[in-house]
């Protein structure tokens, strides 16, 4: 059944109206019924499924392919609480005690995860792809933790949220400042809102040379074929980080000029990780139907438009951006 909070801030994506009976469902898989437009929606393992029909070809391609990444590759990892309080910088695991967050896009749900055990009140993760499934099996443990299926460009939800972030996700929409605003109104008043994306400035490489093979080729692929060739690339990067980026690092003589290596620092930073999961990261650069590279001027006017204060852009591993503000009104 749904739990009791979730029914709470539960909205009708239409007409933004409370549900009916919500909290008197009894099974784990029924429909909610909107109490004015009379739309339903499936509720299917307890999890509210908001799909639009009508849903772009592109949006469809998007969820498809992360769904799949994420199936094929659920695993949790303990660096993933370091990963996550670096993308969030400088909102400290402190700042999430006590409150009510969304997850916007929390694929298996590591981040929701985190959250959870930093103290949070209540985490809403929500995520338009079948990962939301595995989101589910990997925070099950949690109380606190609610899962839905949704678009991040209509959220079902009430204005009721402390925080909000969305890691990783905004560079893949078709419009990315039109997502960061959806997120912006369900802030409350002196809320806060992070997001993490990929930089224009700094991936050179990747935008002038993967990504056009990317969107010509691997994006289109069957997907259990790209798994299969992703292996290779993923070896190549795994020992190229591993075993000569980050030596490179580390020896006093050759560090003055790793500065000149193409995107040294990212592949410093990612030295550190199993082979599973690079071969993870490879797999979702390639898999997704679009991606965008943000600038700097471009997700600092996000943050202006949206009337936001206390904002606060860093550039992380000199390839992406990470931003933060606080709603004022």
């Amino acid at each position: 059944m749904i739990d009791k909070y979730l029914c709470e801030i539960l909205v009708c994506p239409k007409c933004r109206s409370a549900f009916e009976g919500a909290d008197r469902q009894d099974s784990a898989n029924g429909e909610l019924i909107c109490g004015k437009c009379r739309s339903s929606y499936p509720v299917v393992s307890g999890i509210p499924r908001f799909l639009d029909p009508k849903l772009s070809e592109l949006k469809k391609k998007t969820a498809e392919g992360f769904g799949y990444s994420w199936t094929a590759f659920p695993e949790y990892y303990d660096f993933y609480r370091q990963q996550f309080l670096s993308w969030i910088w400088p909102v400290s695991p402190n700042d999430l005690k006590d409150k009510v967050v969304l997850d916007a896009g929390c694929g298996n749900g590591r981040h929701v995860y985190q959250t959870a055990m930093f103290g949070a009140k209540e985490v809403v993760g929500l995520d338009l792809s079948k990962a939301i499934d595995v989101a589910h099996e990997n925070t099950r443990e949690f109380s606190n933790v609610h899962l839905m299926q949704a678009d991040i460009y209509n959220v079902p939800l009430s204005q009721v949220f402390d925080y909000v972030y969305c890691i990783g996700v905004l560079h893949h929409l078709p419009d990315p400042e039109e997502g960061f605003r959806s997120l912006t109104k369900l802030l409350k008043k002196g809320g806060r809102i992070s997001v993490w994306v990929y930089a224009k400035e700094g991936n050179f490489i990747v935008r002038k040379f993967i990504d056009p093979v990317r969107l010509h080729i691997t994006s289109r692929m069957p997907r259990f074929l790209l798994y299969v060739l992703s292996f290779p690339a993923s070896a190549l990067l795994f020992t190229m980080s591993r075993f000569i980026i980050y030596p490179l690092n580390k020896m006093r003589f050759t560090k003055p000029v790793t500065r000149f290596i193409p995107l040294n620092d990212y592949l410093d930073s990612i030295a550190a990780f199993n082979f599973r999961y690079i071969f993870n990261i490879v797999f979702d650069q390639l898999v997704a139907a679009k991606t965008q590279y943000i600038s700097k001027n471009e997700i600092e006017s996000w943050f202006k438009r949206a009337g936001l204060s206390d904002i606060n852009i860093s550039f992380r591993n000199k390839n992406s951006w990470r931003g933060t503000g606080v709603k004022v009104s």
